[in-house]
């Protein structure tokens, strides 16, 4: 397929135009905000730039990979779906800013795959959620640190002001470890949540969730962007049953991951175009996310 890239962020440079050169696809162009830097990040990877055109983005390609601010994400996939492409957004799809459902929508009439680049469902930690949860794991903890403190000038600023991420660090990392557990579980029947050290914009430098679901299975999870060692725990333990009081630990999160996670997740999108299918998160259940991330923040 024909590919444009919208962003020239870190995740583009470093795994996405890498994992799309790989798998043998053709980036067409590579767009951003300041046309300077996206055409050093296109030419760096041997690809076009779009310019400042986003007209070009839609022209002559067959699939979009959107890594702009989480506030361009709805209004660029949904150009490209007007345009007839397929859509890869990445996460999360818009936070605490709306928009995804009416997003869903306009992709099941488009008849067109789109979906969402948590890539860690098709991972280890995926799988190891899923066996934990067969043995009878009913109580999880997770458990993400890690420093985060842009100043003025810093190119990843705009992560702290809510009218544009979304949300803070449950939005940015919270959002892919929340996907593990709806991907596993489905939709929580409660939600309660404490968020706090906000930015001056206003974004949460930390987050606290409680989920708990039908089935009888609860998380306490924890996100904060501190200073101190990085820490990205997930723990499950089983409260009953032949497994009752046994510990399940994935310490840290993605051992036993491939080093671009974005390989199989563009070998998983141009399979599922291909084949007519959903990609391994559909716009829908990344709209759950967004869901779970709005009522947090509220």
């Amino acid at each position: 397929m024909r590919w444009a890239v919208a962003g020239y962020g870190d995740v583009v440079t470093r795994r996405v135009l890498p994992a799309l050169a790989e798998s043998g696809e053709e980036v067409a162009y590579v767009w951003g905000r300041d046309a300077g830097r996206a055409a050093r990040a296109a030419a760096a990877h041997g690809a076009a730039t779009g310019g400042d055109d986003t007209d070009r983005l839609f022209a002559g390609v067959d699939a979009v990979y959107v890594a702009t601010p989480v506030v361009a994400h709805v209004p660029l996939a949904a150009r490209a779906l007007g345009a007839g492409c397929h859509v890869l957004v990445e996460k999360p799809l818009a936070g605490a800013l709306g928009g995804g459902a009416a997003l869903v929508a306009r992709a099941r009439a488009a008849r067109r795959c789109a979906g969402v680049a948590y890539y860690r469902r098709l991972g280890p930690a995926a799988r190891w959620l899923a066996s934990a949860l067969r043995d009878g794991a009913s109580h999880l903890r997770v458990d993400f640190r890690a420093p985060f403190d842009p100043g003025p000038e810093h190119p990843m600023r705009w992560r702290t002001d809510p009218a544009v991420a979304g949300g803070g660090v449950l939005a940015d990392a919270g959002s892919h470890r929340l996907d593990l557990l709806l991907g596993a579980l489905g939709r929580p029947s409660h939600v309660a949540s404490r968020v706090d050290r906000r930015f001056p914009a206003g974004c949460e430098r930390r987050a606290r969730l409680t989920l708990a679901w039908a089935s009888g299975v609860t998380a306490e999870c924890c996100f904060a962007w501190a200073e101190g060692p990085l820490r990205d725990r997930f723990e499950a333990r089983a409260a009953g049953g032949p497994a009752a009081g046994r510990s399940y630990v994935l310490d840290p999160l993605d051992a036993g991951a491939v080093p671009n996670p974005h390989l199989p997740l563009i070998a998983d999108f141009v399979a599922a175009a291909g084949e007519g299918r959903a990609p391994v998160c559909p716009l829908a259940e990344a709209a759950l996310v967004d869901e779970v991330i709005a009522t947090a923040l509220a």
